[in-house]
């Protein structure tokens, strides 16, 4: 089973996404691999192919996470570099981000102790909108930051973590619910 946990978002921020790719998506001739409507989400730790029977430690450990509802937006867009160019581009979160932060951390610990990697790179809570397959450094990259960043977004509140499965598709990653944790 190929496995992530992470923070849904609500159907307001799927559908102004959604409008944000097709107002965006001609403008560039790299290619781009947008996330799918339905698909976004904050990941907290993404743990990858693991063996169904490790499944209920997974689950344990999930619940050993102490967290209180916190309240998150969209804030500041942008994008992780490679050697390459541009790889990911992101819209930000913003609001109670220490709150989520330290989900993150207790995560990496718990699932540190079940024999998973840590992370090497500091958590950056994002949610993903395009994956850079093939980079053209004159696409109109700060314009597509600054379009994004100048939209309003509205706050929602976060009380559960997830665990998904992410079944990888020819049309794209299909998520299913796994297990929830409440706070």
């Amino acid at each position: 089973m190929r496995l992530f946990t992470g923070i849904s978002v609500p159907g307001t921020y799927h559908q102004k996404l959604q409008e944000v790719v097709d107002t965006w998506k001609n403008h560039f001739k790299s290619r781009l691999s947008w996330t799918k409507k339905g698909n976004y989400h904050l990941t907290l730790k993404f743990l990858g192919e693991v063996d169904e029977d490790r499944l209920p430690h997974i689950k344990a450990a999930l619940n050993r996470i102490n967290f209180h509802p916190a309240w998150l937006k969209g804030g500041q867009a942008g994008y992780f570099a490679g050697r390459n160019g541009i790889r990911v581009l992101w819209l930000g979160l913003a609001g109670e981000t220490d709150a989520i932060n330290s989900w993150a951390e207790d995560i990496e610990d718990e699932f540190y102790k079940l024999g998973f990697s840590k992370e090497n790179k500091p958590f950056h809570p994002h949610l993903t909108l395009a994956r850079v397959k093939r980079f053209c450094a004159e696409d109109p990259w700060s314009e597509f930051r600054e379009y994004v960043s100048g939209l309003e977004w509205p706050e929602f509140k976060v009380q559960r973590i997830n665990l998904w499965q992410s079944k990888l598709t020819p049309h794209g990653p299909v998520y299913q619910l796994v297990h929830s944790v409440e706070a």
